[in-house]
Parts: C-alpha cells; structure tokens; sequence
C-alpha cells in the first residue's frame, strides 16, 4: 500500500468514528454536520487529485457509498449506544454495605 492510500483509509475511519460518535450520543444534526462535511472533502479530493467531474457517474456513485458508510456507522454508535444506556439502567446497586 502506498503511503496516500493508508493517510486516506486513516482518514476515512476518523470520519467513520465521528459518525459513530454522533449516532452513541444519539446527535442526528450532529451527524448530517459530519456527513456534509466529509462529502464535500471527498468531492474536492476527487476534483483536484482525481481530475473527476461532480457530476461524473463514478463521483456520484463514490458520494453514495461514502454517505452509506456514514448511515452504517451513525447506526452503529446508535446502537452500541441504546445497548450501553440499556445496560446502565438495568444495573442492580449493592446496597449491603
């Protein structure tokens, strides 16, 4: 792998764990903040470095899976969120002190 493709895959989980980060504190204008901003950072990446048209198939169809992967990871932190509150609020208190 060459040195861009790892900075980009490190970025693009960074990205993930923001989305993750919002659906767990359950932040959905949060999570189209992050959302709109790693789209439009993707876009430029592949208008200055790729030469791509915006409105190129391939672009677009990179803009989808990138806003897939953000719906999966915001579902994620939701869920990892719901189970972690759920497990706090069935916790039993020792109270025999």
């Amino acid at each position: 792998m060459t040195g861009t493709v790892v900075i980009l895959v490190a970025i693009l989980g960074a990205w993930m764990l923001a989305c993750a980060i919002q659906g767990y504190r359950v932040r959905p204008m949060g999570f189209v903040g992050v959302l709109l901003v790693g789209l439009a950072l993707n876009m430029l990446w592949m208008a200055l470095h790729l030469d791509a048209r915006p409105l190129e198939g391939h672009a677009l169809m990179a803009q989808a899976a990138l806003t897939l992967y953000g719906l999966c990871a915001f579902g994620a932190g939701w869920l990892v969120g719901r189970v972690v509150r759920q497990f706090r609020a069935s916790r039993v208190d020792d109270t025999t002190s």
